[in-house]
């Protein structure tokens, strides 16, 4: 029931600007060969993962079974997946009940491994974690027990971060509940919780191809009944602080954000002094800049209300009311709640603006609490006003079965995002596969990051493009946000119709800035750390060498070594990657002069010299 009349009619006018096709998406699990059912025990858990696992430049799809054996399913570059093989090492997975999953590179050798929750093995005895490397022959090896992943845990989420920007993806785990409990009235009707929930784990990575459990000392061994945590760098310092979305935050432990305090090696508890600390039945969390405004956004669902913290200098305001995006009730029915679990920020249709879609789906709850059975999903399409239309039925999401984890990729590399959703098999629930069929025009670019220095999928970076007269932020993160899943860490960028790319800024993880020139649009374009020759003061490359400042008269001078006679492009960016300058010239024997405008700023620059074979990056300073 659409309780917004002009948001509505808003969303009725968006779908129809998407192009010619009826709803912008088609559920295609089918057709892509993807049959998977999530087997749930007590309704928890239901992950999934894009990744590239076997390096062949696509997303491969690893899907969580609970009680049953977790699958993998191999992309063949059109979005066609088949299930791999039976002994491809995976198998060990029907001995437990798996409850999430998320990917990364633990030992930076090129593959992505695996690190998969579990809640109990299969005879109901608590179990540790599964820690799958990647052997790079399409099998893997199930290490854990080696590594220092030990400890046994009702496990229901987990995120990859470089905490320590040490080059090595350490894992972030979290716990649910340990011994139920309630509390009464004076009637013995149960109003509220007691839980006691196990504490969450922090395992560092010693660089070895081991890990130390090291929660204690950076002081992250909280024990509230946490069901989802993102890495994230919200204060934009240069170092992934962590959110944790808590169950139950009414009456237990409300959500709380850890600052990272690198290069010290422990982290603190901002949750209220940010505002971020809100108590709920937090289930997911999302990250993006839906305001365009620079700064990381949080979006975190629930039972009931779900929330939206607009970030304002690191400190947090709800404003899920006035951006229309609360979803506190059942779709069908205004006197049941909504229960809200995987979400993700996304551009659905490729207009720059990031849209918001919640996976929903029921649990029983108390009588004071009623939840839906029948609990459709939403997809909200951002108004680019900080506001939010939900187009649901029109765009055809809005499945009502028992929705848990959600997780985008371009599967079929045509420049739109493409989703699944994990239903469990409650009442003979699917997992959904939703093709985004929009034909609009707009633009595109994706971008695939190779950290070296850093953690190899350069999970914490930031990317600040210049386009078209705007500046748009996206940040990698390591899975574990949207419940137990994980989104492809290509970073997505829709254009519009903005038909050229200015330049880029990359603020690797391990602190490592590279500012790079335009890049073609509708593409997708592979940066390795450093592809660019890392900025410096003082330049000699075989061709040319150029001073670190201008001369007098704001004259720069570029002076070639050897014999050169060509065509050069120079661009001039600013600390935050804009474009400040960009202009042709023709490089010969000798010297030549450039003259630097006036009204530029003095400062700290970089500056680009790029021919059809050649790039590199000085910095400048201009007095």
């Amino acid at each position: 029931m659409k309780r917004n009349s002009p948001a509505l009619v808003a969303a009725i006018l968006m779908i129809f600007s998407i192009g010619s096709s009826a709803q912008t998406f088609s559920e295609q699990s089918s057709a892509f060969g993807v049959d998977h059912s999530f087997r749930a025990k007590g309704l928890m858990g239901g992950g999934a993962i894009f990744f590239d696992a076997d390096q062949d430049g696509d997303e491969d799809l690893y899907l969580n079974g609970g009680l049953n054996r977790d699958d993998l399913y191999l992309n063949n570059g059109s979005g066609q997946f088949a299930k791999a093989g039976n002994n491809n090492g995976l198998e060990v997975t029907l001995q437990y009940n798996t409850t999430a999953s998320i990917s990364g590179d633990i030992d930076n050798d090129g593959d992505r491994d695996l690190f998969v929750c579990t809640w109990e093995t299969s005879s109901d005895i608590m179990a540790r974690n599964l820690l799958f490397v990647n052997n790079g022959d399409g099998t893997f090896s199930e290490v854990g027990a080696t590594t220092g992943i030990t400890q046994a845990a009702f496990t229901i989420g987990a995120n990859f971060l470089d905490y320590n920007r040490d080059g090595y993806l350490d894992i972030h785990v979290i716990n649910h509940i340990e011994q139920p409990g309630f509390l009464f009235d004076s009637t013995g009707l149960i109003v509220g919780f007691d839980h006691d929930c196990f504490a969450n784990f922090f395992y560092r990575n010693n660089g070895d191809g081991t890990f130390s459990e090291v929660a204690s000392q950076l002081g992250t061994d909280d024990s509230g009944c946490a069901l989802a945590a993102l890495a994230s760098d919200y204060d934009l310092d240069g170092d992934v602080d962590v959110f944790i979305a808590n169950d139950f935050g009414p009456f237990l432990v409300p959500n709380i954000l850890y600052q990272n305090d690198y290069p010290n090696d422990a982290f603190r508890d901002v949750s209220n002094a940010s505002g971020a600390g809100i108590p709920m039945y937090g289930m997911g969390i999302t990250a993006g800049d839906y305001d365009q405004d620079l700064d990381l956004d949080y979006y975190i669902t629930n039972l009931g209300t779900n929330v939206l913290l607009e970030n304002r200098g690191g400190n947090f305001v709800d404003v899920a009311g006035a951006a229309q995006v609360e979803s506190t009730f059942a779709a069908l029915d205004s006197s049941e709640f909504a229960t809200g679990w995987g979400t993700a920020f996304f551009d659905i249709d490729n207009d720059t603006w990031l849209d918001l879609f919640v996976a929903n789906g029921r649990i029983p709850s108390l009588s004071t609490l009623p939840t839906a059975v029948e609990d459709a999903n939403r997809l909200y399409y951002n108004n680019g006003d900080k506001t939010f239309s939900e187009v649901t039925e029109q765009s055809g999401v809005g499945d009502t079965g028992y929705g848990r984890g959600m997780a985008y990729a371009d599967i079929d590399a045509d420049g739109d995002l493409d989703f699944v959703l994990i239903n469990q098999n409650e009442f003979g629930g699917k997992t959904k596969f939703y093709r985004n069929d929009s034909d609009n025009g707009n633009h595109f670019v994706q971008f695939h990051l190779v950290g070296k220095e850093s953690n190899r999928d350069a999970y914490g970076a930031k990317l600040w493009l210049h386009a078209g007269g705007q500046t748009f932020l996206r940040e990698i993160d390591g899975g574990g946000g949207s419940f137990c899943s994980q989104s492809s860490s290509i970073v997505h960028y829709g254009l519009g119709d903005i038909d050229q790319v200015d330049s880029l800024r990359i603020d690797w993880p391990n602190g490592h800035v590279d500012h790079l020139g335009s890049y073609a649009i509708d593409e997708r374009h592979t940066i390795e750390e450093g592809f660019v020759t890392s900025t410096r003061d003082l330049v000699g490359s075989g061709d040319w060498t150029i001073s670190p400042k201008p001369l007098p008269g704001r004259q720069l001078a570029i002076a070639t070594a050897a014999s050169v006679d060509e065509d050069y492009e120079l661009t001039l960016f600013s600390v935050t990657g804009q474009v400040m300058l960009r202009q042709e010239l023709r490089l010969q024997t000798g010297t030549t002069t450039l003259l630097l405008p006036e009204e530029l700023a003095a400062g700290y620059y970089s500056l680009q010299l790029r021919s059809r074979t050649q790039r590199e990056l000085f910095k400048l300073i201009v007095p």
